[in-house]
């Protein structure tokens, strides 16, 4: 069993695309990350900033041989769950309210080492039982490059 926690530079692209095409958004988000493997599943852990408008939340994702667990505490809670051509449900917790959200995952490619990898799910979901579109997030993972430290 490895508990090692290292520091890793973890990249996360994000699209959500709506029925009329319009209105789509994309997210790209770079940081640095915690990363771990632990009891048969990776784990990241990140504080999200201004960028993403979640600052004051940490993220944590769990990842296993089939799923991925997105955590978020702080000022938005939710723990949303991402398992191919399953629907998961949860509640998404903001400061302007809670909201019922469901999830349909019909692509997951999961390939992680401990030396890093990457992530990449295409989703459905519903909020309070009203379709938002297709959702697309990519996370690659990489070692944190430590510069050597230079002798005076």
């Amino acid at each position: 069993m490895n508990t090692d926690k290292n520091k890793f530079i973890i990249s996360i692209k994000g699209l959500q695309t709506y029925e009329d095409d319009e209105n789509n958004t994309d997210i790209s988000l770079l940081t640095e990350a915690e990363f771990e493997y632990n009891n048969g599943a990776y784990f990241i852990d990140y504080e999200e900033s201004e960028l993403t408008g979640l600052e004051g939340t940490k993220t944590s994702i769990e990842i296993g041989d089939n799923y991925v667990s997105l955590q978020r505490s702080g000022t938005v809670n939710t723990n949303m769950l991402f398992m191919k051509d399953r629907k998961t449900s949860s509640y998404y917790s903001t400061p302007y309210g809670d909201m019922q959200i469901d999830i349909f995952t019909d692509y997951l490619n999961i390939d992680v080492t401990p030396k890093g990898g990457k992530i990449n799910v295409d989703y459905f979901i519903d909020i309070n039982n009203l379709s938002t579109g297709k959702n697309n997030f990519e996370i690659e993972i990489e070692q944190a490059e430590i510069a050597p430290m230079s002798r005076a």
